[in-house]
């Protein structure tokens, strides 16, 4: 099970938990962003600290009948309606044109997320409690009598809508972007800690992926953002030639020179 983020402590004192694919799966986009994401903590909160009952049982146990703002609004309860727009979202807009616009892009958004939901036999929810029976009909969570659980991998919305090309292709590349960030690290902590910041090193994608314990294209991947980031360049003979990271076999020597002052004022570390 990979509900294990811990996303802050509730009234209740205990820590509310989110499921690792949540932002990478790609269902904030074809659901109500906000809501949703606050499901997906409550089914991976009774998930892991255990709790049991309908979903009404499970915010009693986790809030004591009082989430305060855990759907976005101050008095929100499941019976509320949802929201495809967040309730903050026209306080950034600075003209009566902005506001409109995005309340007319979030009219759009929602009647396209709609028929999608509809042509799949989906329910399309009009409060936060449908909200919550379409995210189980689509499997990011089961209830087995009293008990809650997650599966390992989230089904994401390519599995179950009918989306486009350009959409699935958009899903994709989010998800390498969540997916890749564990590869990054690995890469990084080899280059810092056990290389102590090195100026270069020459080797190549084979030895890189035996020493971070990654696979070939993990190790690509991590190679990769660090040059489309700026913080690091290949380069490769004596001419110091600047290969394509494709075009490089995994047991050929090149130079992996780094930047690190760029890397220092580029980069925001969230823990």
């Amino acid at each position: 099970m990979s509900v294990d983020q811990d996303t802050g402590q509730d009234r209740s004192g205990g820590q509310l938990s989110l499921h690792n694919d949540w932002f990478s799966s790609g269902w904030s986009s074809y659901l109500p962003r906000h809501q949703a994401l606050t499901l997906c903590m409550l089914f991976g909160t009774a998930t892991v600290r255990g709790l049991r009952g309908s979903i009404d049982d499970v915010l009693e146990q986790q809030f004591h009948g009082e989430p305060g703002r855990f759907f976005g609004r101050v008095g929100d309860t499941l019976d509320s309606p949802v929201a495809w727009m967040d309730a903050d979202a026209l306080d950034y807009a600075e003209t009566d044109e902005e506001k409109n616009q995005l309340r007319a892009d979030a009219e759009e958004h929602q009647a396209r997320c709609e028929q999608l939901l509809r042509t799949a036999g989906l329910p399309v929810p009009t409060t936060i409690r449908e909200l919550a029976d379409t995210m189980l009909a689509v499997g990011i969570a089961t209830r087995h009598g009293d008990a809650w659980s997650m599966p390992e991998r989230l089904p994401g919305p390519e599995t179950v809508l009918a989306l486009t090309d350009d959409e699935r292709a958009r899903i994709v590349a989010l998800q390498r972007i969540w997916e890749g960030g564990p590869a990054e690290r690995a890469l990084i902590d080899h280059l810092v800690d056990d290389l102590n910041r090195p100026a270069e090193v020459f080797t190549s994608v084979d030895r890189l992926a035996r020493a971070t314990d990654l696979d070939e294209d993990d190790l690509r991947h991590a190679l990769g953002r660090l040059v489309q980031a700026g913080d690091a360049r290949l380069e490769r003979g004596r001419g110091r030639e600047r290969p394509a990271l494709d075009d490089l076999k995994g047991h050929e020597r090149f130079h992996l020179v780094l930047d690190w002052q760029h890397f220092e004022e580029n980069r925001i570390f969230v823990a």
